[in-house]
Parts: structure tokens; sequence; C-alpha cells
């Protein structure tokens, strides 16, 4: 009888023991997860800034682009009678 007694309590400390780890895993990992998506939430927050800066940077050269497209249009309808400097002066040629 002391016998199988003896063997209980192992098994049910064993058990225990298993229970206490597996709880110590599962809040250690809930944390570990919980500081990731943290972290991964500010990296997303800035990458989506710097996206839009791009974009905006994007536009405004495009915008740039087309307005020396149309300066070069109407330059190139005046047969070089219009010319402009460094200063974009421009300057009717006689």
């Amino acid at each position: 009888m002391m016998h199988m007694q003896r063997k209980f309590n192992l098994t049910g400390a064993l058990v225990l023991t298993l229970f206490v780890l597996s709880l110590v895993f599962y809040f250690a990992s809930k944390t570990y997860v919980s500081s990731m998506n943290l972290s991964l939430s500010v990296q997303e927050s800035e990458l989506t800034s710097e996206i839009a800066q791009k974009e905006q940077t994007v536009e405004e050269l495009q915008n740039e682009v087309n307005t020396l497209q149309e300066k070069g249009r109407l330059l190139g309808m005046l047969d070089n009678e219009v010319s402009d400097n460094e200063n974009n002066i421009y300057v009717i040629n006689d």
C-alpha cells in the first residue's frame, strides 16, 4: 500500500511540474508575441509614413517633368525665336 501511494505522489508531482512549466512557457510566449506585435506595428507606421513621403516626392517630380515638357514643346513651336538663360529669363531673338 505504501509503495502505491509513493508512486502516485511521484506521478502527481511530475504532472504538476509539467503543468507549471506549460504555464511559464505560455506566458513567456504570449509576452514575446505581444512585444513583437508592438514592434512590427511601429515599424509598419514608419514604413507607411515613408511610403507616403516618397509618393508625394514622385508626384512633385512628375509635375515638374510635365512642366518642363510643356516648356520644351512651347519653345519648340517658336522655332528658336525665343531662348532662355540660366535665370529662366526668356529672350526674343530678332
